[in-house]
């Protein structure tokens, strides 16, 4: 797969594929923006099921943020982003933590998103993810670094001896790997999510997809329930023997992606056009 460097307004990305524009915000990583370094490749992971059919912008958050930015602070730059790079209104899938990013672009600036893709996410933090997130913030705040990767690692790993392996590995390798500035901007977009409640926002009028795991550790059935019940025109799926991240990867998941997003052709003469990559 030919993958370029690209911008979406401040933002730096990786455009990959060709058709439809589909832009991709990332899950919450330990490292910041996409250029060379150790996340690169889960990054280009990401993007190779949707580049077969689409053009993918595929987005992480930017490095350098201010602490104390808000969610609408963050869904505002996306926003803006998105208007100087297209012509028009462009398909969104947000994945965990660019899934509450996602919802928020869609909710206050709907002349921006077409259609809107939602996968492991939901209208809040659940309890489990809420705690998790918070322990690692504050170990980053703390400057505790290698106990922020420990935490980090352990918790995106399988239950048992694979979760304490990889706490060790993150513990040691996190602070060597990741730049002091990647790690705060994790914290920073934590203490925003932390914030985030799509009850509070107005009504996204997209049509929305909306897939998930049923085991998912951090969005139990309760807040997927309730996120497409505060969605008009939600859809919602559940893969049942799937994870938080394992979903990504499910044939079926990723069929129903498809189909939603092929579901409805462009509008005869809609003037959607990208973008010169950077």
């Amino acid at each position: 797969m030919d993958v370029r460097e690209g911008r979406l307004g401040i933002y730096p990305c990786l455009v990959a594929g060709s058709g439809t524009p589909l832009v991709m915000l990332a899950g919450l990583l330990p490292e910041a923006g996409v250029a060379a370094g150790p996340m690169r490749r889960t990054h280009e992971r990401s993007m190779m099921p949707w580049a077969k059919n689409h053009e993918v912008f595929y987005v992480n958050r930017r490095p350098g943020m201010a602490r104390g930015m808000t969610m609408a602070e963050i869904a505002a730059e996306h926003a803006e982003g998105i208007r100087q790079t297209f012509a028009g209104p462009v398909d969104l899938m947000g994945m965990s933590t660019g899934g509450s990013i996602a919802q928020q672009i869609a909710a206050e600036h709907p002349d921006v998103v077409r259609r809107l893709v939602l996968v492991s996410t939901g209208c809040r933090l659940g309890p489990p993810a809420r705690s998790v997130q918070r322990r690692v913030a504050a170990r980053i705040r703390a400057g505790a670094f290698g106990k922020a990767s420990a935490v980090f690692a352990a918790d995106l790993s399988p239950r048992g001896p694979l979760a304490l392996l990889a706490g060790v590995a993150g513990r040691v390798l996190g602070p060597r790997w990741l730049p002091a500035e990647g790690l705060n901007d994790t914290a920073t977009m934590v203490e925003a999510e932390d914030d985030f409640d799509l009850a509070h926002l107005p009504a996204i009028a997209a049509p929305t997809l909306l897939v998930a795991g049923g085991r998912d550790r951090y969005y139990g059935r309760d807040i997927l329930t309730e996120t497409a019940a505060l969605i008009p025109d939600c859809r919602l799926e559940i893969s049942t023997h799937m994870g938080h991240v394992s979903v990504l990867w499910d044939p079926r998941a990723v069929a129903q992606v498809f189909t939603f997003l092929g579901a409805a052709e462009l509008p005869q003469g809609d003037p959607q056009a990208t973008a010169a990559s950077k």
